[in-house]
């Protein structure tokens, strides 16, 4: 599909190319909630850093940013795995998405027939025709890949999306950072108490864990492309310990 405008022809993405968009924005998305965690993680689980920066002069500093940090990464959470706006890259946007049968069929064809280099580059005919029929296995052994790794994902998303835990994060979103919910209790107006929802601060790191498992399926049906994780953790250690001056426990 094509549109004018200022007088050049402009061709308009497919939907698979909008999606491999929406795939790689939640991955850098992704990874700024990794930032904030590997921040927040320290001041939630690491005594010698809670003792020499949460007492004292620093006492109520600290208690602000250990909130704040909480309360943004709870929201990042929510947006990310929950958001049904057409724009938002969100993991629960990604899978309905993949539930289309032609689009996934066009992923897993494209998942599939990937083509080694060795194949592209060789020009004898022989070795050609063995490295072909090899090839011919391996897309077999590709789109049966595919499959299992799609299946992982809607059984991870199906368990995620109903947890209570993520209901708690929704609910911090929506009626403690994005909007500061009052309840009529006892009489009186009062603000909404995280602590009610069920959330305790060793929540985000379980639920962190499962949307990187969905973020990287994600990665690999929709753009068939990896992510070098250990390297991103590796920076966000030197990071956070270089933040609070020792390492993480």
């Amino acid at each position: 599909m094509q549109s004018d405008w200022g007088g050049a022809v402009v061709e308009m993405p497919t939907r698979i190319e909008k999606l491999q968009a929406h795939a790689g924005h939640l991955l850098d998305a992704f990874i700024q909630l990794r930032e904030r965690y590997a921040l927040l993680e320290p001041m939630l689980f690491n005594q010698d850093v809670a003792s020499a920066r949460g007492s004292g002069p620093q006492a109520r500093g600290f208690r602000i940013l250990k909130n704040s940090l909480f309360l943004s990464c709870a929201q990042d959470i929510a947006k990310l795995l929950t958001d049904r706006y057409e724009t938002t890259p969100s993991i629960g946007n990604l899978i309905r998405a993949l539930a289309d049968d032609a689009l996934r069929a066009e992923l897993k064809d494209q998942f599939a027939q990937r083509r080694t280099v060795h194949v592209e580059k060789e020009n004898d005919p022989e070795i050609l025709e063995v490295l072909r029929k090899w090839e011919l296995l391996e897309e077999v052994g590709r789109r049966e890949q595919f499959d299992a790794l799609h299946l992982e994902a809607t059984r991870l998303w199906a368990r995620l999306s109903t947890s209570p835990l993520v209901n708690g994060f929704r609910t911090i979103r929506d009626t403690v950072t994005a909007h500061t919910e009052v309840r009529f209790v006892a009489d009186k107006y009062q603000l909404v108490d995280v602590a009610t929802l069920g959330i305790k601060w060793g929540d985000l790191r379980v639920v962190i864990k499962d949307m990187q498992r969905l973020v990287e399926l994600l990665g690999q049906l929709i753009r068939t492309a990896g992510f070098a994780w250990e390297v991103l953790d590796a920076q966000l250690e030197k990071a956070s310990s270089g933040f609070w001056g020792q390492p993480r426990a």
